[in-house]
């Protein structure tokens, strides 16, 4: 059974179309984080590995990406694509993280924090899974998007409900780096 806030793995083909590509261009949109060679990388909801893969090419072969998803489909995706040795698979369902303490670097959400029952427990984990020094970059959908791309606009989550729970969970520094007429992302330390 799918559940309603989740994409479904069947429609895996769509999240890494040519216009989806044209739309987000990943390692441009990934310039603006600033990963260094050799850092620890979460990708949070990797489906079939959209921006897995752009992440692995920035941390390089000395880097790690785990690659979380709830789907087993959505894993086998991306291990169609042949990700680099550098890409670790993580079958999990969020809000649990099973990865040690101050395990990485960066997570990173990319259109996923909105799936999560309950939010405020996906928080307290990043929190918990990111280094002392790491950050937490969520890009998520507007709720007042001009476009109906993205989730049904009751699941979509404000900046400052967002912000609200990963200020909660401990992140002392959160400020929206980036949005545009549909979505934001939110950076957290």
């Amino acid at each position: 059974m799918h559940d309603e806030r989740r994409f479904n793995p069947q429609h895996h083909h769509t999240l890494v179309s040519p216009q989806r590509q044209a739309r987000w261009d990943p390692p441009r949109f990934l310039a603006r984080l600033g990963l260094q060679q050799g850092q620890t990388v979460l990708d949070l909801g990797c489906g079939p590995g959209f921006w897995t893969i752009p992440l692995a090419e920035l941390v390089g072969p000395t880097g790690k990406v785990w690659a979380l998803d709830v789907s087993q489909e959505m894993l086998d995706a991306l291990a169609a694509r042949n990700p680099p040795p550098q890409v670790h698979p993580l079958c999990a369902k969020l809000p649990t993280i099973d990865l040690p303490d101050d395990e990485v670097d960066l997570a990173w959400g990319a259109f996923v924090y909105h799936e999560v029952e309950p939010p405020q427990r996906l928080a307290v984990e990043l929190r918990r899974v990111t280094k002392p020094d790491g950050r937490v970059i969520i890009l998520e959908w507007r709720p007042d998007a001009k476009h109906d791309d993205g989730p049904p606009r009751a699941h979509r989550l404000s900046p400052r409900q967002l912000a609200g729970w990963l200020r909660e969970a401990g992140f002392g520094k959160i400020a929206q780096t980036w949005h545009d007429v549909d979505a934001y992302l939110l950076e957290a330390s």
